[in-house]
């Protein structure tokens, strides 16, 4: 016996009933997927305002080094004159206070956050390349200052006195005056490049939120670089007049 596989209302009922399913099917994905786009939208513009906040952060702490450049220039060629003067006739006048470049603390975290939850994948290729750039000029700008910081370290070893310093320790703080040299040299083009590059981007200096960081460290929240303070200070009064939460190793 032959099937009837005509439909019940007819080929054209039935041909309007899967229309309209096939309709509202595609009416449900169009909805999700402006969703799931409205969505990446906004994720995109959170990751944008995070991203730009944290680096204009960094960008004020570099506006801050630049200031204080002047400072380590001057006490670079003073320690220079020092170490000179110690070859030459085996002495040399000691420094009350050496002190050191100026060190801020680098945030990256937003970014590397971002990165790894891969949101930065909602943002147009251009603009990641530009976040990419100076994101890595910040962390390259970290590790050439914490490396900085340990030359000075061994610098303020001249405090100490050439009574008390044996040639060791001359040779070894001769290699620490250079490598200080070299990588402030380093910094400062850094730091003038980042700036600059940062600037054409559109992004500029945040000093507002550089200043509240600086309450962490400085106990009025006034920025007052120890270098800058002449290199006879005794070590309790520059301690003093840094005005800083923590006073500096000797």
């Amino acid at each position: 016996m032959a099937l009837n596989l005509r439909p019940a209302h007819g080929w054209r009922a039935f041909a309007g009933e899967v229309g309209v399913i096939v309709l509202g099917v595609l009416i449900a994905l169009g909805a999700q997927q402006a969703a799931e786009a409205l969505n990446q939208r906004s994720e995109a513009a959170e990751t944008r305002t995070a991203l730009t906040n944290e680096i204009e952060e960094s960008l004020g702490t570099l506006e801050l080094r630049r200031a204080a450049q002047p400072c380590i220039d001057k006490r670079l060629k003073e320690l220079r004159g020092l170490v000179d003067e110690w070859g030459r006739t085996g002495s040399y006048k000691t420094p009350r206070w050496v002190s050191q470049a100026t060190w801020f603390a680098i945030g990256t975290q937003r970014f590397d956050a971002a990165e790894s939850a891969g949101r930065l994948a909602l943002l147009p290729a251009e603009e990641q390349y530009r976040l990419g750039f100076i994101h890595g000029a910040l962390v390259n700008y970290r590790a050439v200052q914490d490396r900085e910081s340990e030359a000075w370290g061994s610098l303020r070893m001249l405090q100490s006195g050439a009574d008390t310093l044996s040639p060791t320790d001359r040779t070894a703080i001769r290699q620490a005056l250079q490598e200080a040299s070299t990588l402030n040299y380093f910094i400062k083009i850094r730091v003038g490049q980042s700036l600059e590059q940062a600037a054409k981007y559109g992004w500029k200096p945040d000093m507002r939120r550089a200043k509240d960081t600086m309450r962490l460290a400085w106990k009025d929240g006034k920025f007052v670089p120890s270098v800058c303070l002449p290199i006879d200070t005794p070590p309790e009064v520059a301690n003093r007049q840094a005005n800083q939460r923590y006073d500096l190793p000797e």
